[in-house]
């Protein structure tokens, strides 16, 4: 007999009376689902046998339509009885699993058992999800899908358990969590109200493990918190810093005054008393938690994530420190562990976390107990940075993983506001972990809980059935639709599985939060910049239509969980790509160009902070206020605030420039595509343009006006014979005309495919070619998987492929078999940089063997052809993987030559490029390949165009030339990964994602504040609120306080101060800045008047580091004087070969470049404030003098340097420095000792009071 549900109807919901709470909690909450998803009176009756009498083994239906039989193994008789629970047991020990839960029919009555109380849960939460009930009804407002029936047929059955012990999260960096606490929870900080909510949200998930926030309060303060998690069956642990169940940062100090131990500090190398008082705060930790299923984590480190202190060993030799450090830490796990003995009597589950300087120890002989699990850290980026050896694989306590989808960083470094992690960068690094033996924890440090639903999901659903054949999360993009689809009407999944796995490898590239100037070149090998805005324009209209399709009680649930998201990274980088451009646009004297790229890139930015208003105090009625908070608390603060170069003067008649692709002077085709003439206008006005090309080239216009400027696209498809030609520009208002040589270029593959379009199943295979200087190495050859399939993926793109053996795209062989005879790599779909997937390494060698005989090794082949020979520089983009005891190498061959070993330095964090690595996304590796100059012929073929079938033992390097080549890539290092590669045939111009192709008009052209009033106000005129001023930041006078200690004060004004234009800043410069009431204002662009009065200054060592004089200086747009003021900065410069922008230019004090006012003083002693702005800690370094004569670094602000978690991303005042000055004119010097950081303005004051605001200046 089928099991049905029926809208109206009654039903029964049947639990043992002996049931824990936590099964009784969620038969209650399944009670409710029934009524929201079908309407249905359900009762919970939780003694079987009834009011009236009835025996415990009589099943009387009359009293409901329908019922559902609760119960545990072991606790439940009618489970027992009814319910065969073979099914839930193991199949070598034959015990129950542990947390598992199976669904059956008896009798027309849905039976839900449980191996253990949380298997109990898990089933009844798995029958709310099937009901329509999403786990984030709550959390991300998912509409409840309401039903008019719901049936199971008579031989339904379903039974699960997890693979990972312990599952959950990490509530870290929660203080925007808190400030929605504060609103919506009514709750002073996060409590037992919001706790409920997380905790169901977790079960429903099938979770079972938290680590609680830490920052903001302490779970432990409140027994109740702990109490809650006990009853409703969630185990709670603790971070690496926290010991014990205790949270130091909130703890500690409370605990010692609370005592009355007032020289008590947080240090076991201090012997006696001191010790006692610590084991004593442990003690009592462990008896309140006594009574409940928690995780405690062993071992110590300082307060709050700092090192462990240990100042009783001072005086010791390094190597003295280091073991007595190792010896002092044994104790301490023995001490604790005789703490929990003592205490509770019982087995516990205990953690040791080897994180940080605590992992050195470890590494050098620290013995943990067998019985402790290893929870390894990864490096916060995603990337797992080492294996358990063999030894610890075996351990009876098993493996953990610390794993980040958000993390709260040092400068320039933190991700607190999106995750861009792709699940298929996630899963990829996971499934290594299961593989390597990582199979007893795993915790994500999830942040503030939203808006990281995806990942959240994604996680623990992996945790709970990797390994498993046929899971879901195998393919990212299935498990992603069937999310979606589960979630919302309309059969949306797939199109939104695209878009979020779109967003994720594109966004990844750089994260929203590091986004700085220049990250994407605009010239070199095309506009990358573009190219990636284009992938944002198509997603944000996907998204936006996706979204309208929605019936409007859902599409809150959609903006929360997919389309912010979007929104957020599009604005974000369309600010950045308008203020490059204007920096561009400057540079190249189209100033009219400047102007507009300049408001473009405000706009795009105002459209950001729009959203933010909306996602908190519009969209869902205001509820999520306080949660979403990228751009104020906490700090470090998302990257805002872009570099633009406004003009100074827009003058002289139209005047005609143009800029060709590549900083070229000609256009070249190799390929069918597409490249850009850019026209700009010099001048002021506009002009008329008329462009003729040659009936081969097809040109986007050809004729047009140009007043900022007009980007002209030049495509040909047809590059099967040489051509030459020229497109001829000319300028109808002046007559000028400029001609642009373009050609075709035929190449001979040798019969193999050059266009996407003719890759066949046929023989050929595909051949990259160069064009521009360089040669794109995406696609091996054809390659035999060793099953008779042939396959030519493309690694860059789309394809999928597998090379390694297993039948699933996300098999991974046996690891320690002899020989993968099925090949030697896997190809990852949705892991690519920017695009595609990846090539991963699935064996394990030593590069001796490989040398001696080849013959085993199956490497991957990639056919080029090149004009050039000489020296060329091949650039690998490695996937950063790491492997901190391992090595990270590949080896390398061209034309059967010998193979050289490529080699990455980055195998941890902090080691080698790792800080531009995972900024980036990329691991750039450079080896230099020769190609000697020959006459032979391009390549030796068959008849056919085959090439030739000889062994690669009879190619030598002088058979390398001008022509077709082989690049081999031989599998070492198990884990090397990469997405293509990149061979320079000319000297390397600085780019993020070499030759990436793509849509290269410039963005679209919108009304982004229109836009905004449509959609976030929605129609609502008291939605459509002004974009209010920034707020003002004001630094203490000597603050000495802890880089993450908020110090500042902060001060909003409703209203912009009056406007100014660059001439006003010249007028300035050209009078001496006096004082008036006690006060000197100085604006600091008043320097490019560069007069007596002001003026910039370079030394001679100066101009050496990196740029000329007359280009260091520039000025930039500020948000003083209404948003139209100046700043002054140094551009920072990029490095050869890192694509990450690192300050190159730093200076000393004696030779730094500097600004230079003239003032005139009544004389006394007076305080320099400063208002400027910096995004990374390496340009926040200043200097003052007066006269020429420099104040030492002691006597200013921080020594010189402007850092605090608080200070990125602002404007902030600052107190410089206190200056004696005499009465009469002297002259200040600020001196800039590093490249980046923006001046804006100076105040001397001989009172108290602080820098008056934008208003009042």
């Amino acid at each position: 007999m089928e099991f049905g549900l029926k809208r109206g109807q009654q039903c029964i919901i049947r639990i043992d009376n002996r049931e824990s709470e936590a099964v009784k909690i969620a038969a209650s909450n399944l009670s409710a689902d029934l009524g929201r998803t079908l309407g249905i009176s359900a009762r919970v009756l939780q003694d079987y046998s009834g009011t009236d009498g009835k025996s415990d083994r009589e099943w009387d239906k009359n009293e409901a339509d329908a019922e559902i039989l609760v119960g545990t193994s072991g606790v439940s008789d009618m489970i027992s009885e009814k319910a065969d629970l073979t099914v839930l047991c193991d199949d070598a020990s034959g015990s129950l699993r542990k947390e598992a839960y199976l669904h059956r029919i008896v009798d027309g009555r849905l039976v839900i058992a449980g191996s253990d109380r949380r298997g109990t849960v898990y089933g009844i939460y798995e029958l709310s999800e099937m009901l329509g009930v999403s786990p984030w009804h709550f959390w991300a407002d998912v509409n409840v899908k309401k039903r008019d029936e719901f049936t199971l047929p008579a031989d339904y059955t379903k039974a699960d358990h997890p693979s990972v012990e312990y599952r959950g999260i990490f509530i870290n960096d929660e203080e925007e969590l808190e400030a929605w606490v504060q609103n919506y929870m009514k709750e002073p900080t996060i409590g037992v109200r919001t706790y409920e909510k997380v905790f169901e949200l977790l079960l429903r998930l099938k979770a079972n493990y938290i680590w609680p926030a830490m920052h903001v309060n302490s779970f432990n303060l409140k027994p109740e918190n702990g109490a809650l998690a006990d009853r409703m069956g969630i185990v709670v642990g603790t971070s690496h810093c926290d010991m014990l169940m205790r949270s130091n940062n909130r703890e500690w100090k409370p605990w010692i005054q609370k005592k009355g131990y007032a020289d008590a500090v947080y240090d076991y190398s201090i012997e006696g008393r001191n010790r006692e008082i610590l084991k004593e705060y442990w003690q009592e930790s462990v008896e309140q938690n006594r009574d409940f299923e928690v995780c405690y984590t062993l071992g110590m480190r300082g307060i709050h994530d700092s090192g462990f202190e240990t100042k009783d060993l001072a005086g010791k030799t390094e190597e003295e420190i280091r073991t007595a450090k190792v010896e002092l830490l044994e104790k301490i796990i023995a001490d604790q562990r005789e703490i929990l003995q003592g205490t509770l009597g019982r087995e516990t589950m205990m953690t040791f976390i080897p994180y940080k300087e605590v992992l050195e120890l470890y590494d050098n002989g620290l013995e943990i107990p067998e019985d402790m699990t290893l929870v390894w850290a990864n490096d916060n980026y995603g990337y797992i940075r080492r294996y358990p050896s063999e030894k610890e694989k075996t351990r009876r306590g098993g493996n953990g993983i610390y794993y980040h989808n958000s993390y709260w960083a040092p400068p320039s470094m933190s991700y607190v506001f999106l995750c861009s992690i792709p699940l298929a960068h996630a899963r990829n690094e996971l499934q290594k972990a299961w593989n390597e033996g990582i199979r007893k924890l795993w915790v994500l440090n999830s942040g503030a809980m939203k808006p990281l639903e995806q990942e959240i999901t994604f996680f623990l659903r992996l945790a709970w059935e990797i390994g498993k054949l046929g899971a879901f999360t195998e393919n990212v993009d299935a498990f992603v639709e069937d999310w979606i689809d589960r979630t919302f009407t309309g059969k949306i999944g797939k199109r939104a599985a695209k878009l979020l796995g779109d967003f994720a490898q594109v966004t990844n590239v750089r994260k929203v939060e590091n986004m700085d100037h220049d990250a994407f070149s605009q010239t070199a090998y095309g506009d990358e910049a573009a190219l990636r805005i284009h992938w944002y324009e198509e997603m944000f209209a996907e998204g936006n239509a996706l979204y309208e399709s929605l019936p409007a009680e859902e599409q809150d649930a959609f903006f929360q969980l997919v389309l912010m998201r979007v929104h957020a990274a599009y604005f974000t980088n369309l600010a950045y790509y308008y203020g490059d451009r204007s920096t561009l646009m400057y540079d190249r004297g189209n100033m009219q160009a400047a102007a507009l790229y300049t408001e473009q890139s405000r706009e795009a930015e105002d459209a950001r902070r729009r959203l933010l208003y909306y996602y908190n105090h519009v969209m869902c009625g205001g509820k999520w206020n306080g949660i979403l908070n990228p751009e104020g608390f906490p700090p470090p603060r998302a990257a805002m605030m872009p570099v633009c170069t406004p003009p100074l003067k827009i003058e002289g008649k139209p005047s005609m420039r143009v800029d060709v692709w590549n900083d070229g002077k000609a256009l070249c085709f190799v390929t069918p595509g597409e490249k850009w003439i850019d026209i700009g206008n010099t001048g002021s006005g506009e002009f008329a343009v008329t462009i003729e090309a040659p009936a081969w080239v097809a040109v986007s216009e050809n004729q047009t006006v140009v007043k900022e400027e007009k980007r002209i696209l030049v495509r040909v498809s047809d590059v099967s014979e040489d051509r030459t030609g020229e497109i001829l520009i000319q300028n109808a208002g002046d007559g000028r005309a400029q001609r642009i040589p373009v050609r075709t270029l035929k190449t001979e593959c040798a019969g193999l495919s050059c266009a996407d379009s003719d890759i066949t199943e046929g023989a050929g295979s595909y051949c990259a070619l160069e064009e521009d200087g360089l040669i794109v190495l995406d696609r091996p050859m054809q390659w035999n998987d060793g099953t008779g399939t042939t396959h030519r993926p493309r690694v860059g793109g789309e394809d999928s492929f597998r090379v390694c053996s297993g039948d699933r795209e996300s098999d991974v062989p046996d690891i320690h078999a002899e020989k993968h005879k099925a090949g030697d790599f896997k190809f990852i779909r949705r892991l690519g940089r920017m695009q595609g997937g990846l090539l991963e390494a699935c064996v394990q060698r030593e590069p001796e063997d490989l040398l001696k005989d080849r013959t085993e090794a199956e490497p991957l082949t990639f056919v080029f052809h090149t004009h050039s020979t000489g020296e060329v520089l091949l650039e690998i983009h490695r996937f950063p993987s790491l492997n901190s005891v391992g090595r990270l190498r590949v080896g390398i061959s061209l034309d059967g030559g010998p193979v050289q070993i490529v080699e990455s330095v980055s195998n941890d964090e902090w080691r080698g490029n790792w800080k531009e690595n995972v900024l980036n996304n990329v691991d750039r590796l450079y080896f230099k390949l020769v190609i000697p100059v020959s006459s032979d012929a391009a390549g030796e073929r068959q008849a056919g165009g085959q090439w030739k079938a000889e062994s690669e033992q009879q190619h030598t390097a002088e058979q390398n030339q001008a022509g077709m080549h082989r690049l081999h890539v031989w599998a070492i290092d198990r884990y090397f990964a990469f997405s293509r590669m990149v061979i320079y045939t000319k000297p390397r111009k600085e780019n993020s994602l070499a030759g990436i192709r793509g849509a290269q008009a410039l963005p679209k052209e919108q009304d982004l504040t229109m836009w905004c009033n449509a959609f976030y106000a929605q129609g609502n005129q008291e939605d459509i609120r002004p974009i209010p001023p920034r707020p003002v930041f004001y630094a203490v006078r000597g603050n000495d306080r802890d880089s993450l200690t908020v110090t500042c004060r902060e001060e909003q004004v409703e209203c912009f101060g009056r406007t100014v234009t660059p001439d006003w800043y010249l007028e300035q410069g050209n009078h001496i800045f006096a004082e008036t009431d006690g006060a000197i204002r100085i604006d600091a662009a008043s320097v490019l008047a560069q007069s007596n009065d002001a003026w910039t200054q370079e030394t001679e060592k100066s101009e050496q580091a990196g740029q000329q004089a007359r280009g260091l200086w520039r000025h930039c747009s500020s948000e003083s004087f209404g948003r139209s003021g100046l700043a002054m900065y140094i551009r920072t410069c990029h490095s050869d070969h890192l694509t990450e922008k690192t300050p190159e230019l730093c200076w000393k004090p004696e030779t730094a470049p500097s600004l230079n006012y003239r003032i005139h003083c009544s004389g006394g002693t007076y305080t320099l404030w400063m208002l400027s702005k910096f995004n990374v800690r390496e340009e926040g370094f200043f200097g003052i003098g007066i006269d020429g004569k420099q104040i030492p670094a002691e006597k200013l602000y921080g020594n010189g340097g402007l850092w605090r978690y608080e200070a990125e991303q602002v404007y902030r005042w600052v107190p410089a420095a206190t200056i004696p000055l005499a009465r009469g004119e002297q002259t200040l010097h600020i001196y800039a000792l590093a490249s980046g950081m923006r001046y804006d303005r100076f105040y001397l004051t001989k009172g108290e009071e602080q820098p008056p605001m934008d208003t009042a200046w």
